[in-house]
This record gives C-alpha cells, structure tokens and sequence, in this order.
C-alpha cells in the first residue's frame, strides 16, 4: 500500500515508519518537525496543505500520529490543543472522505476519566477529565462521524523512540540519573499500561492488515504504577547510589514538577489510564509482550551505556 503517515518525527513514527516499510509498504513520511531527511513538511492544521498533499501522493491509507501531547500545553493553550488535535484531525479524516482513504487514528488513554478499578475496554464509555483528552476524544469523534473506512487506536502510557524522540516518562526519569539526582520522587497513585512503540507499530500493521475497521485498545499487557515501571529501570540499570522515593500527587515536590511537566500547576491526571486490548483478544491477534519485558528491551537498545 501507500501510506502517508503524520507525525513521523514524533515517539511513536520512526518505529511505525520503519515496520510498515519493512513489510513492503511504500511511506511518504510528515511532519512540522523535518529532524529527519525524509520527511516532508506538513502541518495538519493547514487543510490547503492536507488536500495538496494527500491529492499529490494518492495514498491508500492515512496513518494520522500527528498531535499535541503536552498534557500541560494542551490545558494552558486550550486553542491551540483543539486546533491541532482535533482539527488537525478534522482536515485529515475530511481528505480520506474526498479521496476514499482508509484512516488510521492514534488516540489515547486520555479519554477516560480513570474511576474504573478495572482496566479499560473499547466498551466502556469515554469521559475525559483534561483538555488533552477531550481533545483527543473529539477527534476519535470526527473519525466516526465522518468516515467509513477507519481504525481508531488507542494506546497507553507511550515510551521509545530511544532519547532523540522519546518526550515521555521514562527518558524524563533517565535525564535526571543522568544529571546526577541523589533523590528522585515518582508517583505511585496513577496507574497504566505502557505502550512500546517498536510493539505498537508491529501489531498496528497486522490489524490493519486484517481490514477489520472500527475502534481498538493497543497497548502493551500488564498494568502498573509510574514507581513501578521506575523501579525495574532502576533495576536492569543497577543503580544503587540514587533514591527512588514514592510519593502520591498531593505531595509530590514543587521543584520536582519540571523533570516530569511543564508547570507546576499540571492538567489534571486520570487516576487509572488501565486499559486492554479486549477487542485484539477476541479476535486472536493480541500479540502484545508483558510491559516489563518491553522494558526491557528499550532500555537495553538505548540507555544501556547510563551513567549510573
């Protein structure tokens, strides 16, 4: 197929880019961020150069990666955040309508409100509680509403892309090993699933191999705390001379914030972002690795030189 894939400068392009061409698949990779040769610039926002672009490629499929995904950002700029994850998200699906293009949509665990004691499912009923999520969520709306042809795929707490791309939770926790930290605090009172993306990209090209259009969780298996995932990096690192300290939200340091945020006043956080792959199950393709055995793998491929 040809696929266009936005976002691809992002945590989660350079995998899905790299197992869609592996396969045979012909990739015209976008982006606002050119970090890469091979990308062409496209602004999702801008729907003159979404037409242009997907009229010139004629693409069989759009995978639509492209978002704002500063929890932080999207509550301080609430115009900003919905212009680019929902509208960015309107001028893709409104192309894939004009031309009759499958779509893709990578939405996230944001979209729940995280009261659940149970992990997630595609049954149960989103209710955001962040600007991020709601709109993220209107977006997943815009595919529904306007497309026939669609996979709206949900991941979790998302980490690779090794420290050139990876914005996220576990490069953030290594930069502060590396500078040296004695004390690091993580949360232990939100719980998730974390998405590999190397994991994500390989079982993203299998469903959408199978044709079988509609909504899906993608994630990988096992739920977990933030403390949790920064103990086994501590562990497969064998760091010993710093302190990983549990803390709960409501007393998590103010001169901590900026390791893991942006402001010291942070968006609101759902207290569970559990989700499984229930629909995957069902249909015998749920291949996903337990979360610590991607881990694993990550930080053995990218962070096994750490100073410790």
């Amino acid at each position: 197929m040809k696929v266009l894939v936005t976002g691809a400068a992002g945590m989660l392009g350079g995998d899905l880019c790299n197992e869609l061409e592996k396969v045979g698949h012909n990739v015209l990779k976008t982006d606002i961020n050119l970090i890469e040769d091979d990308i062409k610039k496209l602004d999702v926002r801008n729907k003159e150069e979404v037409f242009s672009m997907i009229e010139d490629f004629k693409p069989e499929l759009v995978a639509h990666l492209a978002a704002e995904t500063d929890v932080d950002k999207c509550e301080r700029e609430i115009d900003h955040a919905y212009k680019t994850n929902t509208m960015g998200t309107l001028n893709i699906a409104l192309a894939c309508q004009k031309y009759n293009i499958t779509m893709a949509y990578i939405s996230t665990a944001g979209v729940f409100d995280g009261t659940s004691s149970e992990p997630y499912t595609e049954f149960h009923k989103p209710n955001p509680i962040n600007v991020y999520g709601k709109s993220k969520y209107e977006g997943e709306k815009v595919v529904e509403n306007l497309l026939n042809k669609y996979f709206i795929i949900r991941a979790g707490w998302m980490m690779g892309g090794g420290p050139k791309r990876d914005k996220k939770f576990v490069n953030k926790l290594l930069k502060q090993i590396k500078e040296g930290k004695k004390e690091v605090y993580v949360l232990t009172d939100k719980t998730g699933t974390p998405t590999y993306t190397v994991d994500f990209s390989r079982t993203f090209v299998k469903l959408i191999e199978t044709g079988n259009h509609g909504l899906y969780h993608l994630t990988n298996k096992g739920e977990c705390s933030r403390y949790n995932v920064a103990m086994k990096i501590f562990e497969l690192l064998n760091i010993k001379n710093i302190n990983l300290k549990p803390v709960v939200s409501t007393l998590y340091p103010k001169d901590h914030y900026k390791y893991f945020s942006s402001t010291e006043n942070p968006a609101p956080r759902p207290n569970s972002e559990m989700m499984k792959n229930y629909k995957l199950e069902l249909m015998g393709i749920n291949n996903m690795r337990h979360w610590e055995d991607a881990v694993e793998e990550y930080i053995k491929l990218y962070f096994s030189n750490q100073d410790n």
